[in-house]
């Protein structure tokens, strides 16, 4: 499945939009069997009331009367959705709504907002969520308590009240709501100083005002509440007067999709943002998708209108609308990814049928030491498991394919090692050795495979445990191109340099804790000057011995 999470493009597209344009790309290109969900999403501003109706099921618009931000009759939706109902604030009091003559916060009132709160009972919710983007206020949300009435507070002592907020700034002060967002909304320089003025008055006022109501303790943080100054302080009047919880707006609307599980489900992630630039990954949409497909170890692709960001090891590609958009989706979203190392459908090895089923990677490590054991590994991951990391072996510092192994074990589907000694590989040769050490890995596995990758050129026929012949298909520098092989090679370069570390403590002339029984100078010497030992391949070592000995 593909998964497309888009954002709006502020001014030109909403997010429904653009899934809808990038799945007709994705469609036109030729992938047109798989499976493709839009979650369109949002932060909370102008453009989520759509994104709940469209992504939560059963949810509904209701009508209700409210007034603007000027104090104007209006008649306004909010959605129900179960026992939830969403209060966009945009909609009633959103600087959207004003000609661009009438913004000024100095006039601007939340009273409509207090409207919609009171409104909202009337569907006897358990929980209310007030998207506050877009807003044209900064009355810290004096009209909206004021709307209410002091005495109707305690009809939401039982309502889990959360509120959509992606900022962190107070109240107060040079990051607060005035001095930050009031310019926004039509304020003036001149404009700022009394705004703030008016701001410090409410904080007394709302302090003796909760009080009142019996919630003097939430009177305390009103002023320094990270993420109050959002909105012109709404933040903070939701959260005193009402008990309301701050929330990240990408976080409270992917719990309310349950983007989590649609992302453990998809092979790779598509998501969208009008300007795509630092900004993006520090709270919004993006770095929150970028967060969960690194938990989920999927892979997050970026379509945006303007891209001032650059590369980013969290986002696999970007694409602008203009920039060869059609081209990238076709290169993204193909059906048959794996063309370029799997076999044909219609090929024999399969009968042709086009699906693979449980793929399992093998690899081995090893073959060229003149001590110890050849190792293998079997991996088969999960369906579209991705992690930036995850490469050939040889490509990898020590401590990346510690990170790596721990990974692979945890999220692999399956995975084994298992080895040939050294007397082994003298008996059977190594290449033989590396293969039974490969079959012994894919006997470990505890799942049916439909396919066995291996890297390299050469492989025998495998059957499994339960006696039945499983396809195979050898892949030069598999390890760089197939994850399956990547993570093996991992998992057995990892568990060998384990066994050569550990066992160098008995062997310590030879040094193998720093050259892994690999015929390094050091190892050559020693094996001249100490000879050999019990783990020493004679296949390969007597003659390296015979050699240095012989001059």
């Amino acid at each position: 499945m593909i998964l497309l999470v888009p954002d709006k493009f502020k001014g030109t597209y909403s997010a429904t939009e653009i899934a809808g344009m990038i799945e007709n790309a994705i469609r036109e290109t030729g992938n047109t069997s798989e499976e493709v969900l839009q979650v369109p999403l949002a932060d909370g501003g102008e453009g989520s009331m759509e994104v709940v109706l469209q992504s939560v099921p059963g949810a509904r618009e209701e009508w209700v009367d409210s007034k603007d931000a000027l104090m104007r009759d209006i008649y306004v939706p909010l959605v129900v959705a179960g026992d939830t109902v969403f209060i966009e604030m945009a909609r009633c009091v959103g600087l959207m709504m004003l000609d661009k003559s009438e913004r000024s916060p100095m006039n601007t009132t939340t009273y409509g907002l207090g409207m919609m709160m009171m409104a909202a009972l009337e569907f006897n919710p358990r929980r209310i969520i007030v998207g506050i983007g877009g807003s044209a206020t900064n009355d810290g949300g004096r009209g909206m308590v004021e709307a209410v009435g002091l005495e109707n507070l305690h009809l939401f002592d039982n309502i889990e009240v959360q509120v959509a907020c992606d900022v962190k700034n107070p109240l107060l002060g040079p990051n607060g709501a005035t001095a930050v967002f009031a310019p926004q909304k039509g304020a003036t320089e001149e404009m700022l100083p009394v705004l703030e003025k008016r701001m410090e008055e409410w904080c007394v006022t709302a302090g003796e005002w909760l009080r009142s109501a019996g919630y003097g303790p939430r009177a305390e943080d009103f002023a320094t509440i990270p993420g109050g100054g959002a909105a012109g302080g709404v933040g903070a009047g939701l959260y005193a007067f009402f008990g309301a919880t701050l929330q990240s707006g990408w976080r409270l609307f992917a719990d309310l999709v349950s983007l989590d599980e649609k992302i453990k489900r998809s092979r790779m992630v598509i998501t969208g943002e009008g300007r795509l630039d630092a900004s993006s990954l520090s709270g919004k949409l993006v770095s929150g998708l970028a967060t969960l497909c690194s938990q989920y170890h999927r892979r997050l692709y970026v379509v945006c209108g303007q891209n001032r960001l650059g590369s980013d090891p969290s986002i696999c590609d970007v694409v602008t609308l203009l920039g060869g958009f059609k081209e990238k989706i076709s290169e993204w979203c193909r059906t048959s990814y794996r063309d370029g190392y799997l076999p044909s459908a219609e090929g024999d090895l399969f009968g042709g049928v086009g699906t693979y089923g449980v793929i399992a990677g093998c690899d081995e490590a090893g073959r060229g030491p003149l001590a110890g054991p050849v190792y293998a590994a079997a991996v088969v991951l999960p369906e579209g498991f991705y992690h930036p990391l995850l490469k050939d072996s040889k490509q990898m510092t020590a401590a990346q394919r510690d990170l790596m192994r721990g990974i692979i074990e945890k999220e692999a589907v399956a995975w084994c090692v298992a080895s040939c000694s050294a007397a082994e590989i003298d008996e059977m040769n190594i290449l033989q050795a590396s293969i039974t050490a490969m079959q012994r890995a894919l006997d470990g596995l505890e799942t049916k495979l439909d396919l066995v990758l291996v890297d390299g050129n050469r492989f025998r026929k495998y059957v499994d445990p339960s006696g039945s012949e499983i396809p195979y298909k050898c892949i030069v520098k598999g390890d760089d191109k197939v994850p399956e092989i990547s993570a093996a090679s991992i998992l057995a370069k990892t568990y060998r340099d384990e066994y050569m570390t550990k066992i160098a403590a008995d062997y310590p002339m030879y040094g193998w804790e720093r050259n892994m029984g690999y015929p390094t100078e050091e190892h050559r010497e020693a094996i001249k000057q100490h000879g050999l030992c019990e783990h020493h391949r004679r296949s390969f070592s007597v003659k390296i011995h015979e050699s240095d000995t012989s001059h």
